[in-house]
């Protein structure tokens, strides 16, 4: 399991630095655009690579986000419960990431569509579809982990909290 982890982290580590990079062009070309317009030259599409550029930064940012537990949460109820129950809603939880990611970017694969473009510049959108099919698999790959890691929690309180009840120790 743990090679596996090591490529997910890399697979996620991939993904981040493609968001930075695209966040920097993103920055660059839209000061370009500013100043272009401001000066009387606008550029033509400038609105249609700044949604395409958000696409990419999105997508290849949710496998990260899920990484470090960056999502918003509000855990007001949630942190009052027990910690055995707040580890099965943690279960719940990442199950129904991986259940969701995992439609979401099936559903971009069947309806994947090649002849489809942008209006202006004629962007074919395919590649980036196939960027929201690789950031989402990405967000189920690390939903993956973390439901792993919190069924292993939850067993190895179990096992604890067994020990801790009989005094005596259970090897596992």
């Amino acid at each position: 399991m743990f090679s596996i982890e090591k490529l997910i982290s890399y697979i996620t580590l991939v993904n981040k630095w493609v968001a930075f990079a695209t966040l920097v062009f993103m920055m660059v070309s839209v000061s370009y655009f500013a100043i272009g317009r401001s000066m009387g030259h606008p550029v033509l599409g400038d609105v249609e690579l700044v949604q395409f550029s958000m696409v990419i930064v999105i997508m290849c940012a949710m496998p990260f986000t899920e990484k470090t537990n960056s999502h918003i949460a509000i855990g007001i109820i949630v942190d009052k419960l027990p910690h055995r129950v707040q580890t099965i809603l943690d279960i719940l939880s990442h199950l129904l990431t991986l259940i969701f990611s995992i439609l979401v970017a099936l559903f971009f694969v069947m309806k994947l569509d090649v002849q489809q473009s942008s209006d202006l510049l004629r962007i074919s959108y395919t590649p980036f579809k196939l960027i929201i099919v690789c950031g989402f698999t990405g967000w189920a790959l690390e939903a993956l982990v973390k439901l792993v890691q919190s069924i292993s929690r939850l067993n190895n309180k179990g096992v604890m909290e067994l020990e801790n009840e009989r005094g005596i120790r259970v090897d596992s």
